[in-house]
């Protein structure tokens, strides 16, 4: 029994000494556990934050990128909308121009503002029974009758034109043009609208209200003129069936060296209305002869034919009348110093000739004109006029006027140095020109009366002196000045006792009604 106790008491006594260090390791290691538990608790915590955040960003990123693809999505689907909302603006020469981004399309602004001013040098105007100077015939109240006496002094807007033109579709191009300028008398009207095709080049197809081309001075644009007006003949010869706002079909063509134009017309825009509209074709061809570095020679034709005069109605004497009449190429006063009178017509046509020609800086131009009228139903001889002019000039600042195979005409020069306050002083021009206009038919003596058929218009002479001025491509000065001799017999004749009315409105029989003038005149012109 002690035995088996003592062995008892051992075994335990071993068993504890055993397990104590054990114990003492447990604790140990469950600090290390509890420690190591802890970290990974924080590491746990930390992970869920970094997972949060990148879930955060991933949603960000994912609107972005949504927001980046709904444009390209959107231009995708509407390629034509985009491009057209982003037009292209530029200034050619100061002239406002907007094209597509694709330049299939453009519209530009174009305007051109003339202000004349003018001081004519006549004889004082004496009374009518004893001053025979008259202006276009025509019965009173007749202004031309004192404003042949008595010219008008002062300014006038010869033209302020605005509008746009531009092409649509690359093929098709437009212009529309508003006259608010001219003479007191006028008002405003339809310069240009028109549409034109250029699908099948080398040719241009035009509809609607135009200049068409009538001749050589007719092809200067009004910018571009050496002188204030055009000369007498080649005004008149472009009356008759072209001119502004001209209604008609035409086609034209041009290559490096040549132009042609044939346009079938009918009434102006803006002409009072009549039974039945003027019908005629007006057609112009040029040639570039000659051409090198230094120079350049253009000769061409033109031609008018007015298949019918317009109807004015059977209540009107003459019905289908014709008139040639003509200022002394000068508009601050509207007085037509030349003049037919009615003609009663069937038909009519001017046929011309032109040459143009430049070298280095001297230039040179001319025409001359056949008119023939063709009496409506009249034993009468049918009459026929004549008219030319000669014109010249030399830019004594080098520079040149510039050639333009399209109009077969010459354009103002560019300043070599623009005017500035820096010390550029723009191109100066010397001009001069000798015209002449006879609208006068078998007039017979002075002093006599008119004979049967007789047309008494006037034989008009004007030489022309000119300086211009162009500061920079858009402004241009012009100063005229004119020395008009017009000798004319009063037209009164049978069946024509007074075509100035009643005595003393016409004067006595076979007198000159024609005068001598001088006229200085001042133009200022901004254009783009």
């Amino acid at each position: 029994m002690i035995r088996s106790n003592s062995l008892r008491a051992a075994i335990v006594a071993a068993l504890a000494g055993l397990t104590a260090p054990a114990f003492a390791d447990d604790a140990a290691l469950q600090k290390q556990v509890d420690t190591l538990r802890a970290a990974m608790e924080a590491q746990r915590a930390q992970l869920d934050a970094q997972a949060k955040l990148l879930a955060d960003q991933q949603a960000q990123l994912e609107a972005l990128t949504r927001q980046l693809q709904q444009p390209k999505a959107a231009a995708a689907e509407t390629p034509k909308l985009a491009t057209q909302e982003a037009p292209k603006v530029t200034f050619i020469n100061n002239r406002p121009t907007i094209t597509s981004a694709d330049a299939r399309s453009s519209m530009a602004i174009r305007t051109n503002v003339q202000l004349d001013g003018a001081l004519y040098g006549e004889s004082p105007a004496g009374p009518l029974d004893q001053d025979f100077r008259r202006g276009s015939v025509g019965a009173p109240p007749n202004r031309e009758t004192n404003g042949a006496r008595d010219f008008n002094d002062g300014y006038v807007f010869r033209r302020t034109r605005f509008g746009i033109e531009g092409t649509i579709a690359s093929d098709f191009n437009y212009k529309l043009l508003i006259e608010f300028g001219g003479s007191a008398t006028e008002s405003t009207k339809i310069n240009d609208a028109v549409i034109g095709y250029t699908g099948l080049a080398p040719f241009t197809f035009q509809l609607g209200a135009f200049a068409p081309p009538a001749n050589m001075d007719d092809s200067t644009s009004a910018e571009d003129l050496p002188f204030l007006e055009r000369s007498a003949a080649s005004e008149m010869a472009r009356s008759l069936a072209g001119a502004d706002g001209r209604i008609g079909l035409g086609v034209k063509a041009n290559g490096k060296r040549w132009m042609s134009a044939l346009t079938f017309t009918t009434r102006t825009a803006n002409d009072a209305e009549v039974f039945d509209t003027q019908l005629a074709a007006v057609a112009r061809a040029g040639f570039l002869a000659a051409t090198g570095s230094d120079y350049n020679l253009h000769v061409g034709a033109s031609g008018t034919y007015v298949f019918q005069f317009a109807d004015q109605g059977s209540g009107t004497s003459p019905r289908y009348p014709m008139r040639l009449r003509e200022r002394p190429e000068v508009r601050v006063d509207g007085t037509r110093l030349i003049d037919t009178g009615s003609i009663d017509a069937e038909h009519a046509s001017i046929y011309g000739l032109e040459f143009g020609a430049n070298w280095k800086n001297f230039y040179i131009q001319g025409e001359h004109f056949w008119y023939d009228i063709e009496r409506r139903a009249s034993a009468l001889d049918d009459p026929d006029f004549a008219g030319y002019y000669l014109q010249g000039s030399w830019i004594f600042t080098g520079e040149r006027r510039r050639y333009n195979p399209a109009s077969g005409a010459f354009q103002s020069p560019r300043a070599a140095t623009p005017f500035s306050s820096d010390g550029g002083f723009g191109a100066f021009e010397l001009a001069a020109r000798y015209s002449r206009m006879d609208l006068n038919f078998r007039e017979g003596i002075e002093g006599t009366a008119a004979a049967p058929g007789a047309v008494r218009g006037g034989d008009q002479e004007v030489v022309t002196l000119g300086v211009n001025w162009f500061p920079n491509p858009n402004v241009k000065v012009m100063l005229d000045y004119l020395m008009i001799d017009v000798e004319r017999f009063n037209p009164a004749g049978p069946g024509n006792a007074e075509p100035f009315g009643p005595a003393p409105n016409t004067p006595p029989i076979g007198v000159d009604v024609g005068q001598d003038l001088d006229v200085v005149a001042l133009r200022t012109q901004f254009s783009f």
